[in-house]
C-alpha cells in the first residue's frame, strides 16, 4: 500500500503512467487480482495492471523494459532489513530488491515499509565522485524541479581526528581547510550544471554521514557505483537503513557474461538447494570432526591388526618406567 501511495503520488505529480506489476513465482498459489483498496489509489490515472509468472525479480526486469519504464517503484521489506544484517550471500538470502538494484537499467525507488508516505519536499542527492556524478546531479535536479522540493549535493570530507592524531588544534584547523576545499568543489559543479540547491558537507565515512543527513530530508538519491554484489560499499547498507525512500540511479560498468547460460531457480528450489548444501556441509564436519578424533585415540586394532602389537609393546614399556621412577 505504500508504494501504491507512493507510485500514485508520482504519477499525479509528473503525468505518469503506472503499471501495477504482480508476480506469480512458478510454485506460488493462485491469484485473485490487486485488492480494490489499492487500485483506488489510482482513481483519475492512467493504469496498465499486468500480471507476470516466473521468477520474481527476472520478471520484474524484463516488464521493466518492454514497458519502456522511467522508474521501478519497489518496498523495502522488513524481512529483507534484518536478513541483511546478518550478512547473507545474495543466492542463500534470494532477495528480489537486491537482485533489481543491481541490474535494473533504469532508477529504482525503494520505499520504507510503513504507513502513508510523506511528501518529498527536500532532497539530498550523495555526490561520491565530481567526475561520475555530473549525470547524477542533473537527475535529481529534474526529479526536485518536477516534485517542486529543494535540492542538497551532499559530498563527505576525510576525519581530520583520525588522519592528524593527537593533534587536536592542526586537526581543528586542518578539517576547516578540507571542508572548505569540498564544498568550493561541489560550488563549482553546481555552477558548472546550473543546478539550485544547498551545499552539504559531512565528516567520516559516507554512509554514516549520508544517513545522519537524511534525517532533515525527505529523499536520498544515490548512483550505483557498480553492478557486482559486495563492490558497492554504500548501496546496500544505505538502502538497508535509510529511514526515508532511496531513489538508485543506474551506474557502473555491466557484469561480464556468464560462460555457461544459468537458469533462474524458483524461490522453493533456491530454498531446498540451500538448506540440502547446509546439510551436506554439517554431515562432512561431523565425519571429519569423528575421524580426527579416532586418529587422536589411536589405531584401530580391527582395521590395523599389525600396529596394535607395536603399540601395546609401547604403552608397556612406558608403565613400567613409571614404575621404576616411583
Amino acid at each position: 500500500m505504500a508504494a501504491a501511495q507512493r507510485a500514485a503520488g508520482l504519477a499525479r505529480r509528473t503525468g505518469a503512467r503506472i503499471v501495477p506489476l504482480h508476480v506469480v513465482s512458478p510454485d506460488g498459489a493462485a491469484w485473485d487480482g490487486f485488492p480494490a483498496a489499492l487500485m483506488a489509489q489510482f482513481d483519475g490515472l492512467a493504469v496498465t495492471p499486468l500480471l507476470r509468472r516466473g521468477p520474481v525479480a527476472r520478471e520484474i526486469l524484463a516488464a521493466a523494459r518492454e514497458e519502456g519504464a522511467d522508474l521501478i517503484l519497489l518496498t523495502r521489506h522488513g524481512r529483507w532489513t534484518r536478513a541483511s544484517a546478518l550478512g547473507f550471500p545474495r543466492f542463500l538470502l534470494h532477495s528480489v530488491l537486491c537482485r533489481v538494484l543491481l541490474d535494473a537499467a533504469c532508477p529504482v525507488w525503494v520505499e520504507p515499509e510503513g504507513d502513508a508516505p510523506a511528501d518529498i519536499s527536500r532532497i539530498l542527492c550523495g555526490v561520491a565522485s565530481l567526475v561520475h556524478d555530473r549525470d547524477t546531479i542533473s537527475r535529481a535536479e529534474g526529479i526536485a524541479a518536477s516534485l517542486g522540493a529543494r535540492l542538497a549535493l551532499f559530498r563527505c570530507a576525510v576525519s581530520a581526528a583520525i588522519a592528524v592524531p593527537g593533534h587536536h588544534r592542526e586537526a581543528e584547523a586542518w578539517q576547516k581547510d578540507v571542508v572548505a576545499a569540498v564544498t568550493a568543489d561541489l560550488e563549482a559543479v553546481r555552477v558548472e550544471l546550473a543546478v539550485t540547491g544547498d551545499i552539504r558537507v559531512g565528516i567520516g565515512g559516507f554512509v554514516p554521514a549520508l544517513l545522519q543527513g537524511a534525517q532533515a530530508n525527505d529523499l536520498i538519491a544515490i548512483r550505483r557505483t557498480s553492478r557486482d554484489w559486495g563492490r558497492d560499499e554504500s548501496l546496500t547498507p544505505l538502502v538497508r537503513a535509510a529511514p526515508v525512500p532511496v531513489l538508485v540511479f543506474p551506474g557502473g560498468a555491466p557484469r561480464a557474461a556468464a560462460r555457461l547460460p544459468v537458469r533462474a531457480l524458483s524461490p522453493r528450489v533456491a530454498r531446498w538447494t540451500g538448506w540440502a548444501l547446509l546439510l551436506v556441509t554439517l554431515l562432512f564436519g561431523v565425519w571429519l570432526m569423528h575421524h580426527t578424533f579416532q586418529e587422536a585415540r589411536g589405531p584401530d586394532c580391527k582395521a590395523q591388526p599389525e600396529l596394535c602389537p607395536v603399540l601395546n609393546g609401547y604403552l608397556n614399556t612406558a608403565k613400567q618406567r613409571g614404575s621404576a621412577g616411583k
